[in-house]
């Protein structure tokens, strides 16, 4: 008998091992060594070709911390924070708002989601047209007699970071709607009625109970923002390749690595990128955690 257990014990140690062997491989292959050479190659000034490379130290990251072009490109993903909060504070209003009973609720909410289901390509494409001169948004300005207001809006480099900025609060503010939108539904509906037991008026019933109750939900999106603001790509690239000012810090990746085939540089700010990241998300949760403790 006691044999017997033993055996299932070591059948039932074995099958977890071998079901935690193949993803930890995985892990180890696809995530950890790729990092690990990521870091190595960051130390080195190699162009992507050949295996043969010069180690020049911490000189990457100096140049990187001294040149004003990375800086600029830092300071270009500011436009995407403030477009960034802006998306928070709108998603959170109306997710509040269509958690009440709200006439063509159903409609407001497809409205909201649908640009996040659209490809960062189309969107690229659907805004290139709108904004193009004598475009879309032209002919609407021109309508309301707004003509003087007309601007090459994705060439004018005092107005193109706002114009892609704008197109990427649009792209994502579905998504924040969502998860704002299914915490609010989450909530006790004893909280609810009490609220209107005590004849409390929707900002009341937000301030006291939404917000409290939701804020595992705002900690998590404020997370999702920090990430995203600094890893913008995607509407910059393809809309103006990163011209006229427009460069965000993962654009300038990019262009490092496969246009001026700078790998070891290209590393670098990779790593600074990350670190970044980690930092800030360290900082959030250090925040996260005091004003716990201080409730």
């Amino acid at each position: 008998m006691l044999l017997s257990n033993m055996s299932k014990q070591i059948k039932h140690k074995l099958t977890l091992a071998l079901f935690l062997i193949i993803p930890t491989l995985l892990l180890l292959v696809f995530g950890i060594l790729p990092i690990i050479n990521l870091i190595i190659i960051s130390f080195t000034s190699w162009n992507g070709m050949g295996s043969e490379f010069d180690w020049v130290g911490l000189a990457n990251y100096k140049t990187l911390l001294t040149s004003p072009v990375y800086w600029h490109a830092l300071k270009t993903n500011t436009y995407y924070l403030v477009s960034g909060i802006l998306q928070m504070i709108i998603a959170y209003y109306f997710a509040v708002l269509l958690s009440e009973k709200t006439m063509g609720k159903s409609f407001f909410k497809s409205l909201f989601l649908l640009p996040s289901l659209i490809s960062s390509i189309a969107v690229a494409m659907i805004f290139r047209l709108f904004f193009s001169p004598d475009g879309a948004f032209d002919q609407l300005l021109h309508f309301f007699h707004l003509g003087a207001w007309q601007t090459f809006w994705l060439g004018d480099p005092d107005q193109v970071n706002i114009t892609l900025a704008s197109i990427s609060l649009w792209r994502n503010l579905g998504m924040s709607f969502l998860l704002y939108y299914g915490a609010i539904q989450s909530i006790p509906k004893d909280y609810q009625e009490f609220c209107y037991l005590e004849g409390a008026t929707l900002w009341q019933k937000t301030r006291w109970v939404t917000i409290p109750q939701t804020k595992k939900v705002i900690f998590l999106n404020t997370l999702l923002l920090i990430i995203g603001v600094i890893s913008v790509f995607d509407i910059p690239f393809i809309l103006t390749n990163g011209s006229n000012g427009t460069t965000t810090i993962v654009v300038q990746t990019m262009k490092l690595a496969f246009e001026q085939k700078k790998y070891g540089l290209a590393s670098s700010l990779s790593v600074l990128i990350t670190l970044m990241i980690v930092l800030l998300s360290g900082v959030l949760q250090y925040i996260k955690n005091k004003g716990g403790e201080n409730a």
